[in-house]
C-alpha cells in the first residue's frame, strides 16, 4: 500500500525554545560527512540525514520527495528497508545500515524544539511524525517502541501501521 504524504508535513521551520531549555542535540554534536549522513560525535552512531524515502541533494542540502513516493512503512517494512539498502550496494559506501533501537532513535530527539522535535539543521526537512524503532514491546507481539517526533516522546504502537524510518549504523 501507498501512503502519500501531502508537503506540508515535512518541516522547513519549527518553534523551538532556545535560551529557555538547553539544547540536547546542537549542531555542534553532529559531523556532516558531505555523502547525506552524520556522525553523531557522542554516540559515534553514523545517521543518514534523510527519512526513507526522502533523497538528499548536495545542491541544495536537503532532503526532498520526488513525486508520489512512499514513505511510510509497517514495521516489518522498515525492517526490510534496511536489508534492501544493504543488499542493493549500500549507501554512502556502508552495508551495515538497520533500524535503530529505541535508545538509539531517541538520542537524536531535540528537546528544545517540538513539530518536529529534531535539530533540522542536521536533518533537514524531517516529518513531524512517528518514527519505527527496532526494539520490540515486551509484553505484546504487535507492538513496538516508537518515538513521536512531533513532540519528542516514546510510545508503543502497533506493528501493521503505517509511520516513518530514519536508518542508523555503527562506525565500523
Amino acid at each position: 500500500m501507498m501512503v502519500v504524504i501531502p508537503s506540508y508535513v515535512f518541516a522547513n521551520y519549527q518553534p523551538c525554545r532556545i535560551g529557555l531549555i538547553i539544547e540536547t542535540t546542537p549542531s555542534s554534536q553532529f559531523k556532516d560527512n558531505n555523502d547525506g549522513t552524520v556522525t553523531d560525535l557522542k554516540t559515534k552512531l553514523i545517521w543518514k540525514k534523510c527519512t526513507e524515502g526522502q533523497t538528499w541533494t548536495t545542491n541544495t542540502n536537503s532532503c526532498i520527495v520526488n513525486g508520489e513516493v512512499n514513505i511510510q512503512y509497517t514495521w516489518e517494512e522498515a525492517l526490510e528497508l534496511a536489508k534492501n539498502t544493504n543488499n542493493n550496494g549500500g549507501f554512502a559506501s556502508a552495508v551495515n545500515w538497520r533500524l535503530p533501537n529505541i535508545k538509539e532513535l531517541s538520542s537524536i530527539v531535540e528537546n528544545a524544539c517540538y513539530g518536529p522535535a529534531i535539530n533540522l539543521t542536521v536533518f533537514p526537512n524531517t516529518p513531524a511524525g512517528i518514527y519505527w524503532s527496532s526494539t520490540p514491546y515486551i509484553g505484546s507481539n504487535d507492538n513496538v517502541w516508537t518515538v513521536r517526533f512531533n513532540y519528542g516522546q516514546n510510545s508503543m504502537d502497533a506493528k501493521y501501521d503505517y509511520y516513518f524510518a530514519r536508518l542508523v549504523r555503527d562506525p565500523n
